[in-house]
């Protein structure tokens, strides 16, 4: 029978081999699989090719390698050969038809309900029956009402008791942490202080005010005439920084022994520029060689006004002031920067540091009132809040009674006022430490003593059992029920 051979490539997917088959028109159509790399076609696919090839009225056949190819075609009545040559002369298999199952005849409404339905038991329709199930749901749903819908809140009060302890206490700077032998950690506390003061400057200064003037008498030394030009100088043979110059350009007469009296001003103002007769001979400059010079008259006009200064004694009695005022504000800012349960060891305080210090004006200039500020920074150590927590607590719970749990937040500590620092840095004194205790009362004890009792008989009950401050207190809802409740999670207690 002829046979219509489709060499299959890995890419071809059920799409593409429909293709190809599209172009047969023999009873046969056998598609051969590549050998050496896989060509995916599943159930579904292999089933889709299947009827395409009956719908072009021919039997599929495969050839293949493939385990789950071969699985697939089995499954589906496909038959598979080795090679094209076995396709050829082997007879191929005709699949049978599955065989149809008849469906069985459905049932009628009626039918069907009858059937999920069954006719009830005859007990359970007696009078008798269904009163005895009424009263047990009844006795149920009751207790059920019993046991969860009633609540109560137990509140007591148990009697406190007190741990004392006396603990010694180290304190060290190469302590990192807190240890139970009473070696805790020393802080270092370093605090930085400000302050500005000012007096009134006690100090006066003459300061120049006004210029000295007068005249000097010019006299040839020449046989010609010499020309003084506006501006010179002619100082004290006395003091080289008094010094004088001409107020106009002048020209004495030719001829030895002529002379010729100019007006001149001083050049620095105050009362030093007052000279007396004959006190200006000295010409700056050439002029020197040719001219002598003197005053006649006495200069006048000089004048110098007073001003404050401050002294060094101010400078002084300023400085005292502001460190004397440091100490009082140094406690002050150290009290700042620690809590109220820190301790302060006084042995450590170390002297006060002057980091620098500003006048206002400088030395040397003058003003009403001198100000200083001074920044300063002292040190001293102290022993932290919660290290002296941590040791007493670790103190008092190496100690604990059994039975017995601390009260939240009534730890309290107090100190000896004896100090001592050693040359190593240690510092050592008794710490007394206490907090307040109260007895383990399990949950389970008190629903033990009172759950499913009346309220009075509760309340006699813990009476009895437990050493209260105060008479206890049980609140139950709903208010008009007066049995506590049977389920002991239904039982919450506060203990105070």
């Amino acid at each position: 029978m002829k046979t219509q051979i489709i060499q299959l490539e890995p890419h071809d997917d059920h799409i593409s081999i429909r293709d190809k088959m599209n172009w047969s028109k023999t009873p046969r159509i056998l598609l051969v699989f590549p050998r050496r790399r896989r060509l995916d076609l599943d159930l579904l696919d292999l089933k889709l090719l299947q009827r395409h090839a009956r719908s072009l009225g021919a039997e599929l056949g495969l050839v293949t390698k493939s385990l789950e190819v071969i699985r697939s075609a089995n499954e589906l009545g496909v038959p598979v050969f080795e090679s094209n040559l076995a396709a050829q002369r082997e007879a191929w298999a005709t699949p049978e038809a599955p065989l149809l199952k008849r469906r069985p005849r459905r049932k009628g409404l009626r039918t069907a309900r009858e059937e999920l339905r069954p006719a009830e038991a005859k007990w359970r329709t007696h009078i008798a029956a269904r009163i005895i199930s009424l009263t047990l749901a009844t006795l149920a749903l009751l207790a059920l009402l019993v046991a969860f819908i009633p609540q109560a809140t137990i509140t007591i009060e148990p009697e406190r008791g007190t741990q004392t302890l006396t603990i010694p206490v180290r304190a060290s700077a190469d302590v990192q942490e807190v240890f139970l032998s009473g070696s805790i950690p020393a802080q270092t506390l370093r605090v930085i202080l400000t302050e500005e003061r000012s007096l009134a400057a006690s100090g006066q200064k003459a300061v120049p005010s006004q210029g000295a003037r007068g005249s000097v008498l010019f006299r040839n030394l020449t046989d010609l005439p010499v020309s003084i030009p506006i501006g010179t100088v002619i100082r004290s043979v006395e003091d080289d920084s008094i010094r004088f110059e001409t107020e106009v350009a002048a020209l004495v007469n030719a001829g030895i022994g002529e002379d010729l009296e100019v007006p001149v001003v001083a050049l620095t103002f105050g009362e030093s520029g007052n000279l007396d007769v004959d006190v200006l001979q000295a010409i700056e400059g050439e002029l020197n060689f040719w001219l002598t010079a003197t005053n006649p008259a006495p200069t006048t006009g000089g004048g110098d006004s007073f001003v404050s200064i401050p002294t060094e004694s101010d400078r002084t009695e300023l400085y005292d002031l502001i460190l004397a005022g440091f100490h009082a504000q140094a406690q002050d800012a150290i009290a700042d920067e620690l809590t109220a349960n820190d301790i302060v060891f006084p042995d450590t305080l170390v002297d006060l540091e002057v980091l620098d210090e500003t006048y206002d004006p400088p030395e040397g200039e003058t003003g009403d009132r001198v100000t200083l500020t001074i920044n300063a920074a002292v040190e001293i150590q102290y022993a932290n809040e919660a290290d002296l927590a941590e040791l007493a607590q670790a103190a008092l719970s190496a100690s604990l009674q059994p039975g017995f749990s601390p009260l939240p937040d009534s730890l309290r500590f107090s100190h000896s006022d004896d100090f001592a620092t050693n040359t190593l840095g240690v510092t050592s004194w008794q710490m007394r430490v206490e907090q307040e205790l109260l007895p383990n009362i399990p949950h389970a004890q008190i629903a033990n003593w009172t759950q499913g009792r009346k309220l009075e008989n509760a309340t006699i009950a813990l009476e009895e059992n437990l050493a209260l401050e105060s008479a206890p207190e049980i609140i139950i809802s709903p208010s008009w029920w007066r049995w506590l409740p049977l389920a002991p999670f239904r039982i919450e207690l506060i203990v105070e």
